[in-house]
């Protein structure tokens, strides 16, 4: 660019009094001067909106800046132009403008200038709010129209204004005059270099395109890429989800299963890979809580097994109380019960043997009910009985002190082995010496004739037999009273037997010992016992049941009682207290 020149600036000019510079905005038109005035007239720019609106500024030097600032040659006293905005620099082809990288831009004719622009006759230089018309009346004659209407307003682009888009000029030649001899001439002023220059900004634009089409083809496939990329991820994400949520699941169902150890190792796989995920912190603190009672619950099932009460019972009672296997802990305790019932039954069968080791065994299963269930009834009662004939059962023999040879002795053995005449002869001999030989001899005499009638006595004489033959062999018994024994067995049998099915229990049971004491080895009486004796105990718990609320009915039980139980027999203590306190 040339430098600037040191020439003071165009002196101005106010309008005429045909250019308006209010009112409607349309301007007259104005008729040049001659031909041979305007050769003498430099071109100029007629400042037709804005601040400065009627000013004129001829252009007779070679280069103007236009601006804002008081230094330019050209000064617009409009905010909305920045200080330094265009250049004007004359060429051989005409006036030539460039925008000077101002913060509004240059438009001309309502089209924004980006490059050097050579200027025609009448062409409108749009600068913020301030438009200024270029007039060159050395290359036109013809006149020239103002703008009809509204000035067209910088765009919003452009900085300051109404923010409307600027109406664009009409093209060169409608609306106004302009000489076909200054379009040919400024055509033909297009030198090569001026055209080379025009084909490199062509050139350089569709470069530019170019790029941007490129450019927006790696944007759209980078997008394309990114969208591809983050729904491969959402997948990987929902699929991770579904993953954890199945895993959660099958925990859930294991624990519903009762299984918390398998729930466990299922809630820890889920915590190490989502330590977050919502439920699993309770899942484990319960699966550590019901681990050790399903232990617990476990080894009460394995005592049960093998019939160890009061080991289940102990497992069963550490089971958490906060627990929620409830239905298991409630299973557990009703087959504890049964159990025990079983159990129980189990031990009256073994006492009823009246064997030792039997018995043995009866005491301790009760001991374990007893144990496990302390009030347990019946265990209790066969728990007792069991003690008692233990106790029975293991009493030491008495201590025999060898006495002194007794002259009847001999008569005594003669007469167990079956020699009544014999044992007579012997006790004969000795009656004089000794009165236990006398008393002996009447005894031995009395069993003798009583033995001949045997086939004949009835229950009251086969009884005194039997008396006589305890009396005489001091309750060891001898050969002969077996065979009475047995007679007399099958007839307090048969007593027994009556008198139990008319119900008279106490006369039953009086019959039946009766013939357990003439033949020990009888069944039929042994079974009679056993049964009266049951009966004794489901008499004693009935009137035991009715002696607060029905004493009168309670009492002819008790002495039932008494009189089906020995008295060596527990039932009969009890009952006999109870007949005492029901009578007063």
């Amino acid at each position: 660019m040339k430098s600037m020149s040191n020439a003071p600036p165009p002196a101005r000019r106010r309008p005429t009094s045909g250019t308006p510079s209010s009112g409607t905005g349309q301007r007259a038109p104005v008729r040049r001067s001659t031909a041979g005035a305007a050769a003498a007239r430099p071109a100029k720019l007629v400042v037709i909106a804005g601040p400065s609106e009627g000013e004129e500024f001829a252009l007779s030097d070679a280069e103007y800046t236009v601006g804002r600032s008081t230094d330019n040659p050209i000064c617009l006293q409009d905010t909305s132009v920045s200080r330094k905005h265009v250049t004007l620099r004359k060429e051989s082809a005409g006036w030539m403008v460039s925008d000077m990288g101002s913060g509004n831009g240059t438009i001309l004719n309502g089209e924004p200038i980006s490059e050097e622009t050579l200027l025609a006759n009448g062409d409108v230089i749009t600068l913020g709010d301030s438009e200024l018309r270029y007039e060159d009346t050395a290359n036109s004659t013809a006149k020239v129209q103002a703008p009809s209407g509204p000035r067209p307003r910088p765009s919003a682009a452009g900085g300051r204004g109404s923010g409307a888009v600027p109406a664009r000029p009409a093209p060169r030649g409608e609306g106004r005059s302009r000489p076909q001899t200054s379009r040919a001439s400024a055509a033909a002023e297009l030198t090569p270099e001026v055209l080379r220059k025009r084909m490199r900004i062509k050139l350089a634009a569709v470069g530019v395109l170019v790029v941007l089409f490129a450019g927006l083809g790696v944007a759209r496939s980078r997008m394309r890429h990114q969208q591809e990329e983050q729904g491969r991820i959402e997948a990987e994400q929902r699929q991770y989800r579904e993953q954890l949520g199945g895993l959660f699941q099958e925990a859930k169902n294991l624990v519903r299963e009762g299984q918390w150890a398998q729930a466990k190792a299922k809630l820890e796989e889920l915590h190490s890979q989502a330590p977050d995920y919502p439920g699993v912190e309770d899942y484990l603190k319960a699966a550590e809580r019901e681990i050790p009672n399903q232990g617990h619950l476990a080894t009460a099932q394995t005592a049960l097994g093998k019939g160890e009460l009061a080991n289940a019972k102990a497992a069963i009672d550490k089971v958490s109380s906060d627990t929620q296997l409830y239905e298991q802990v409630k299973t557990a305790r009703k087959n504890l019960v049964d159990a025990a019932d079983k159990r129980t039954k189990e031990a009256k069968q073994q006492l009823d043997m009246r064997q030792l080791e039997a018995v043995q065994r009866a005491k301790a299963i009760t001991d374990d009910v007893l144990a496990t269930f302390p009030d347990h009834r019946d265990g209790k009662l066969i728990n007792d009985e069991a003690a008692r004939v233990i106790a029975d059962m293991t009493r030491p023999d008495p201590v025999r002190v060898a006495a002194a040879p007794k002259p009847w002795e001999p008569a005594v053995d003669r007469f167990r082995d079956g020699d009544v005449s014999g044992a007579v002869a012997i006790l004969n001999a000795c009656a004089a010496k000794a009165p236990q030989c006398k008393q002996l001899m009447g005894q031995v005499t009395e069993f003798g004739n009583l033995y001949k009638k045997l086939e004949d006595l009835d229950a009251k004489g086969l009884s005194r037999l039997l008396a006589l033959d305890k009396d005489i062999t001091d309750g060891r018994g001898s050969k002969m009273a077996r065979n009475a024994g047995t007679r007399a067995a099958t007839i307090y049998y048969k007593s027994a037997a009556g008198a139990k099915a008319a119900g008279q229990w106490s006369r039953a049971m009086e019959f039946a010992r009766r013939a357990l004491q003439a033949d020990p080895a009888h069944t039929g009486a042994a079974n009679i016992v056993n049964d009266l004796k049951a009966k004794a105990k489901d008499l004693y718990f009935q009137a035991y049941a009715i002696k607060d609320s029905s004493p009168e009915d309670a009492l002819p039980k008790f002495r039932d009682v008494v009189a089906m139980t020995p008295p060596d027999d527990e039932l009969h203590g009890k009952a006999q207290g109870w007949v005492e306190k029901l009578s007063r």
